[in-house]
C-alpha cells in the first residue's frame, strides 16, 4: 500500500503537470485560432477557438481533481510515515465535482469541433447531442470508459474527416492538423484502459500533449505565412469546412 501510493503520487504529479503544458497548448490554440478568424472572417476558426478554450478549462478542473490526491500531511508515529489526508469528506466533495466539470467542459470542447465539421446548424439536432453527452456524463460516475468512449466515436469522426482533407490536399499544414487528432484519438484510446496500470494513462497524456503540439505548431505556420503573405485560403491549411 505505501509502495503504490507513492507511485500513485508520482503519477499524479507528472500527470498535473502534462495537463498543464495541454491547457498552455490549447490555450495558445485557441488564441491562434482567433487571430486567423480576424484574418479570414471565418466564423468556423471563431468556434474552434472557443472550442479550445473549453478543453483547456477542462484541464483546469481535471488538474484540480489530480491535486486532491497530492494533499496530505505528514506524521511520525515508531519511525514510520503515515500519509493522513485531513478534511476526507470535503477533498472527495472537490475531486467529484471538479472531475465531473472537467468531462463537462471536455466533450463540449469536442462537441463542439463536432457540430464545426459536419455542419451542423439545426438547433434540434444540437440540443439532441447535448442532451446525449449530458446523459453520457451522469452514467459515467458509475463507469467513466463511457465518457471515454463517447469522446473516442467524436474523435474517429474528425480524424477521419482530417485524413480526407490531408488525401485531398497534401500539404504539410493538412498532415499537422491530421497527426495532431490522430494522436488525441490515440491517447483517448488509451484512457480506456488506464486502470490497468498507471504508466499506460502516463503514455496516453504524453500521446495527448504530442497531439496539442502538432496542431499548435500548424497554426503557428499559418501565422507566419500570413505574415509574410502567403496565405491566401485557409482551405490549404485545414481544408473545407464544409
Amino acid at each position: 500500500m505505501f509502495i503504490d501510493f507513492l507511485l500513485n503520487s508520482r503519477i499524479y504529479g507528472i500527470d498535473s503537470f502534462i495537463e498543464f503544458l495541454s491547457m498552455i497548448i490549447s490555450c495558445i490554440i485557441s488564441y491562434y485560432s482567433y487571430r486567423i478568424y480576424k484574418t479570414f472572417k471565418k466564423g468556423e476558426f471563431k468556434y474552434f477557438s472557443i472550442a479550445f478554450l473549453l478543453i483547456a478549462i477542462s484541464f483546469l478542473f481535471k488538474i484540480l481533481s489530480n491535486l486532491t490526491f497530492l494533499y496530505y500531511e505528514e506524521i511520525t508515529e515508531i519511525n514510520s510515515l503515515f500519509f493522513v489526508i485531513s478534511n476526507f469528506e470535503v477533498l472527495e466533495l472537490i475531486n467529484f465535482f471538479s472531475f465531473l466539470f472537467y468531462k463537462l467542459f471536455n466533450i463540449i470542447g469536442f462537441l463542439m469541433l463536432f457540430f464545426i465539421f459536419t455542419d451542423t446548424e439545426k438547433k434540434e439536432k444540437i440540443f439532441l447531442f447535448s442532451y446525449l453527452s449530458l446523459i453520457v456524463i451522469l452514467f459515467s460516475i458509475y463507469l467513466n470508459s463511457i465518457f471515454e468512449l463517447t469522446v473516442v466515436f467524436i474523435l474517429i469522426f474528425l480524424t477521419y474527416y482530417f485524413y480526407r482533407n490531408y488525401e485531398k490536399l497534401r500539404t504539410s499544414n493538412t498532415f499537422l492538423v491530421f497527426i495532431g487528432f490522430l494522436f488525441i484519438l490515440i491517447s483517448r484510446l488509451i484512457f480506456i484502459f488506464s486502470e490497468v496500470h498507471e504508466l499506460i494513462y502516463f503514455s496516453g497524456e504524453i500521446f495527448r500533449l504530442l497531439g496539442f503540439i502538432a496542431l499548435l505548431v500548424n497554426l503557428i505556420k499559418i501565422k507566419n505565412e500570413q505574415k509574410k503573405n502567403k496565405v491566401r485560403s485557409y482551405k490549404r491549411h485545414f481544408g473545407s469546412f464544409e
